[in-house]
């Protein structure tokens, strides 16, 4: 094993040390084999975690293909790991069809973030699509891009879930986010105002957290019902344009794309701080802003200052990649209570039964996964 490799190694363990439901799940998955004789697809964020994921689902038999959902949230350390365990990763960086090259191995499987491989099979490769056994999928972007498609196959939508709004977007973004932001920027939450655009699960998370720190919080919602929780909640809320003017840190937590761009920022507080926690890069118009920009400064890796034509100097972070993966921040059990959820749906996949289309992850599946989770907390003596 090379040094880089050992690197996410030892980070993977040090996760199991203190919250062992990876390990807990590949003892099942060791047990019973679900995987052998099968390929199963992977595109996902390749950090450490989803590493410790991988590690334990390659013990459930099978050969594992894997491909970085982003070249921005891939670890080269985590692919250097799943390389010397045997398995197939192509990076999203590489110049060549990283997705195409997944489905060149005629995977029986698919484990899916933002629907990329569901989406490439089905626009690319509609005669294999038959023969797929089914898939799942992680995100909140992956499951609304599904509600266009019509896959013949079944797809476990986890993001619809319990288990995931309650805890991996609440607990898991809403706390590692801001760690993100403090380990870059040095920023202290206390006393700051804060933005969070979007009041769904992952929007909740960021908001308490926010106020948890100190923070002054505003919400800016189109859903007249979400804003009417955000309001009852405790939290301003303003019209995007109002809260710009004000808050001095704006995190975008909504899935949809341009949420803000230079137009919206023209008028917006000098020196705010733009941050995303979307599952890709769009919902900040990074290409728009840096086009509209008459000069920008490099502060610190990951930190970029753009002084708009006519308008303010703002700071993006991250190049508009959701901090939080990018950076790995967070505590990562509620990312593992669902990573937990991911791999006992991907069993179930290999039991047969279930009927095309996409279909909310199971309520017993889900409580199957509370319950590692319960027993990884007990054994660590949360």
């Amino acid at each position: 094993m090379s040094g880089r490799a050992a690197k996410a190694a030892s980070e993977i363990a040090r996760v199991n040390a203190f919250f062992p439901i990876m390990p807990l799940l590949g003892n099942r998955l060791a047990a019973k084999r679900p995987f052998e004789g099968l390929t199963v697809g992977v595109s996902a964020h390749l950090t450490s975690f989803v590493g410790a994921l991988l590690q334990e689902l390659a013990l459930g038999g099978g050969r594992f293909v894997v491909c970085g959902a982003s070249e921005a949230t891939t670890d080269g350390s985590v692919v250097e790991l799943l390389r010397s365990a045997g398995m197939v990763v192509h990076s999203a960086g590489s110049r060549k069809d990283h997705q195409m090259l997944v489905l060149d191995e005629e995977p029986d499987l698919l484990v899916d973030a933002g629907a990329n491989l569901i989406g490439t099979l089905l626009a690319r490769r509609p005669e294999a699509a038959a023969q797929l056994r089914g898939a799942v999928e992680l995100t909140k972007s992956g499951s609304e891009r599904l509600k266009g498609l019509q896959p013949p196959f079944p797809v476990i939508d986890l993001n619809d879930g319990r288990l995931k709004p309650g805890v991996e977007n609440r607990h898991g973004v809403g706390e590692g986010l801001w760690q993100a932001v403090q380990q870059l920027t040095g920023v202290h939450l206390s006393g700051r105002r804060v933005g969070v655009i979007g009041y769904g699960p992952v929007g909740r998370g960021l908001a308490a957290y926010a106020r948890a720190g100190g923070a002054a919080v505003e919400v800016v919602e189109r859903d007249p019902i979400l804003q009417l929780v955000a309001h009852y909640d405790g939290y301003p809320t303003p019209t995007l344009e109002d809260a710009l003017k004000r808050v001095g840190l704006v995190v975008t937590a909504t899935g949809g794309r341009g949420v803000i761009g230079p137009e919206e920022l023209r008028p917006a507080r000098h020196g705010l701080v733009l941050i995303n926690a979307g599952h890709g890069d769009h919902e900040i118009d990074v290409v728009g802003i840096k086009g509209a920009s008459a000069a920008y400064d490099q502060i610190a890796d990951k930190v970029v200052a753009y002084q708009l034509e006519d308008g303010p100097r703002v700071i993006v972070l991250a190049d508009g990649h959701p901090l939080n993966i990018v950076m790995n921040a967070g505590s990562p059990e509620p990312l593992l209570v669902h990573f937990a959820a991911l791999g006992l749906a991907l069993e179930r996949l290999t039991q047969g039964g279930l009927p095309p289309g996409v279909m909310v992850v199971p309520a017993e599946l889900e409580a199957d996964a509370a319950r590692l989770a319960l027993k990884a907390l007990g054994r660590a003596h949360g």
